[in-house]
């Protein structure tokens, strides 16, 4: 059975580690930086010297292309992202990246005649530090113009990382390809979870990438004096605030798993320690990986929200902060990552990915799919974010098969 080559793969893992690399161990890469810039730089002179074709478009994806024999045929596309966060780990986005480049090196020493071009594609800033999922989506032509007005960055620092790796605005919004050119994308990651590690298992085939909606929960009451107001007079913008978060976090555990929901930020006012608070502004964040059962979740935590409300002698307003569609993957791409899972003899299972990943973008363009190995400790974005090698390699070769399957079936 035709395998990757295992030392290949693992010393390109640990050299692009060591660019961005910091004190603690982890890997500074934020999209448009100095540091990225040199990781592609890096991954450029690997394809060139792979005898890959190598292909940058307007967006800075950047890619390592096997050709087919038969010019008109359709790509397959597999990748991830090189970028990362502040300080983060070495294996989030770069595993994918670097095995889906070393499949191709092995299909092309193998000397494989395959129905479709092969391609290995690293997509530009998928984690953010611009706007999340950017080159993905500059592909699938869902970035806008207003989008690149609404970036994370300063305007000059926007301009200078766009200046660092040669790209313009206008090349950005111009990176869309023809979907009828591609026959598909396959993703690798780290789970970034601990499912996988807690079962035993070698690899999670994603079924669903979550939704994720995001709103402003604003419970108003009455500011009054901390001591001279009666407990049972107070209309108390914080107790309604904590109290939905208990009973939230209860309900969506009892009635929505493995949905998720989170609340990260809290403003009150006038934030004394001797006035009570007569306002709270809450941020409250829900993910599933269906738009049925996100509809379902909202109108739960709304409804519970106003209920608290009423019960706390409050005032509710509701403010969207943004959403996201859920993403299910193509099962034809999946039962093919399941396939080659089984032709390897590794245990899986199906899973929902409760994080955002390109395939996101993806899934909604061409045929799509993503899978997992395990995450040590479920440990990511951060230094201790770790990976054994033997998982690597497992997730190397599932998405060797994966490619060779998809290929089979072509024909």
């Amino acid at each position: 059975m035709l395998k990757i080559n295992v030392a290949r793969l693992l010393k390109n893992i640990e050299t692009l580690a060591q660019i961005g690399h910091t004190p603690d161990g982890g890997v500074s890469r934020p999209a448009l930086s100095e540091d990225d810039k040199a990781g592609r730089d890096w991954f450029r002179t690997r394809v060139e010297e792979a005898g890959l074709k190598f292909q940058a478009d307007g967006a800075g994806n950047l890619s390592a292309i096997l050709p087919a024999a038969d010019p008109a045929a359709r790509t397959l596309l597999a990748g991830s992202h090189l970028d990362t966060v502040p300080n983060g780990g070495r294996f989030d986005g770069a595993l994918g990246v670097l095995a889906a480049f070393e499949a191709l090196q092995t299909i092309k020493e193998a000397d494989l005649s395959l129905p479709y071009c092969l391609e290995a594609i690293s997509f530009t800033d998928e984690e953010g530090t611009v706007s999340g999922l950017l080159g993905s989506r500059a592909l699938t032509g869902e970035l806008t113009g207003e989008d690149l007005e609404q970036v994370r960055l300063e305007p000059e620092q926007f301009k200078a990382g766009l200046t660092r790796l040669g790209l313009t605005r206008a090349g950005v919004l111009a990176a869309q390809r023809d979907p009828k050119t591609l026959a598909g994308y396959v993703e690798l990651h780290i789970e970034q979870g601990n499912r996988l590690e807690e079962a035993g298992l070698d690899i999670g085939v994603v079924t669903s990438i979550v939704g994720i909606r995001s709103c402003w929960l604003n419970f108003t009451g009455q500011a009054g004096h901390a001591g001279t107001t009666p407990m049972d007079k107070r209309a108390d913008a914080m107790w309604g605030a904590a109290d939905f978060i208990t009973q939230a976090r209860e309900m969506v555990t009892a009635q929505f798993s493995p949905g998720v929901m989170n609340c990260g930020q809290l403003h009150l006012s006038p934030g004394a320690f001797n006035i009570i608070p007569a306002e709270v502004r809450l941020a409250l964040e829900f993910r599933h990986g269906s738009e049925d059962q996100l509809d379902a979740m909202e109108q739960s935590l709304l409804d519970l929200a106003a209920k608290v409300a009423g019960e706390y002698k409050l005032t509710l307003s509701v403010e969207s902060a943004g959403n996201c569609i859920a993403a299910p993957m193509d099962m034809r791409l999946v039962e093919a990552v399941e396939q080659a899972a089984d032709q390897l003899g590794l245990k899986h299972t199906r899973l929902l990915s409760l994080a955002g990943h390109d395939a996101q973008s993806m899934a909604a363009f061409t045929p799509s799919a993503l899978f997992f190995v395990p995450s040590v400790d479920g440990i990511s974005h951060n230094p201790r974010e770790f990976t054994r090698d033997e998982d690597m390699v497992n997730g190397g070769n599932v998405l060797l098969h994966t490619l060779l399957t998809l290929a089979a079936g072509e024909r």
